[in-house]
């Protein structure tokens, strides 16, 4: 395919800077793509000035990079994207990565299911799941739960098991 082969030599030209929102998430990126990874606030200079927060990195100081890729996008916000979207230059792009039905944000809005939703950008849906093995009962309890249906419990020789417990203490 050389079509793809181009885009990514094109990528590699560019500058670019990975981040997460979360320590733990950038620090799993960085191991995975041998490429240094910071959170989106140690990216954008988070600083405490006394009386608040802010972040040096905005629309009068944008970030250096051509190209930002951020995982782990269903954790943020509207507020800390609103922050990132501030301090992206006009001809720069962005690559969100992330899975609408992981951990959602703590804070306001649900930035990557209303992006998606809202048809604007390019979207690229991956439907492999690579954790587990194609027979494990956890990827088809995973679908089923995806769509409503109930998960099969207990099935003999099964990685996927509910316990019943009266006190959670004991689980």
């Amino acid at each position: 395919r050389k079509e793809s082969s181009a885009a990514s030599d094109v990528y590699k030209r560019q500058s670019y800077a990975l981040a997460a929102p979360t320590g733990r998430a950038a620090k799993r990126m960085e191991e995975a793509t041998g490429s240094q990874a910071k959170t989106i606030h140690r990216l954008l200079e988070y600083t405490f000035t006394g009386k608040y927060m802010e972040f040096l990195r905005d629309d009068k100081n944008p970030l250096d990079q051509e190209m930002i890729i951020i995982d782990e996008m269903s954790m943020v916000d509207v507020i800390l994207l609103s922050d990132l979207m501030k301090a992206l230059k006009d001809d720069s792009r962005v690559i969100f990565l992330g899975d609408v039905n992981q951990i959602p944000s703590v804070g306001p809005g649900n930035v990557l299911k209303d992006l998606i939703n809202s048809r604007s950008a390019d979207v690229i849906m991956l439907d492999k799941i690579y954790r587990q093995k194609d027979e494990s009962q956890i990827v088809e309890n995973a679908h089923r739960i995806k769509i409503g249906a109930f998960p099969v419990l207990n099935k003999k020789d099964s990685d996927f098991f509910m316990i019943n417990s009266d006190n959670e203490k004991e689980t």
